[in-house]
């Protein structure tokens, strides 16, 4: 499972019959887009819109790999991913109801490390805490830390 989320409440204990999860996925190499499935008990998924892609990646490399979304407290669902293989950057969109969604951006969250190979993985969270969301990824940095490198 890359992410998913309860559209609702997310106590499985206080789950009304209403509520269902949500699972973001992609398929081979993810340039054709987000992929969801929906499941009322966590077990058993089915595809939505055939398995077809329901959005199609337009920014960074125009890929849609590692689609994470969160359901936020302003209640819309906020979706980060890896959009390409070596871009040091990440795309965005919100939507209000997995549908329609907004223009996708591009953030260059590796910008000020030139030699950064990649910015994969992202996940996002709200950060009850602080108010304010989160995202945190993954990127390979050459010789940033040696001790750790794979050696050939």
């Amino acid at each position: 499972m890359l992410c998913s989320c309860a559209v609702g409440d997310t106590h499985l204990a206080e789950q009304s019959k209403d509520d269902v999860y949500i699972f973001s996925s992609f398929r081979g190499n993810g340039n054709g887009g987000l992929h969801l499935s929906y499941s009322h008990d966590g077990l058993t998924w089915t595809a939505i819109n055939q398995d077809q892609s329901v959005l199609t990646p337009d920014v960074g490399g125009k890929l849609m790999r590692d689609p994470c979304i969160i359901l936020g407290p302003d209640n819309t669902f906020h979706m980060v991913w890896t959009s390409s293989w070596e871009d040091g950057g990440i795309g965005i969109a919100h939507s209000k109801d997995l549908i329609t969604w907004s223009e996708q951006q591009f953030i260059p969250v590796m910008k000020n490390f030139p030699t950064a190979k990649n910015a994969w993985a992202p996940e996002i969270i709200w950060d009850d805490d602080n108010q304010q969301y989160v995202i945190y990824w993954a990127s390979t940095i050459p010789g940033q830390f040696p001790e750790t490198e794979k050696q050939a």
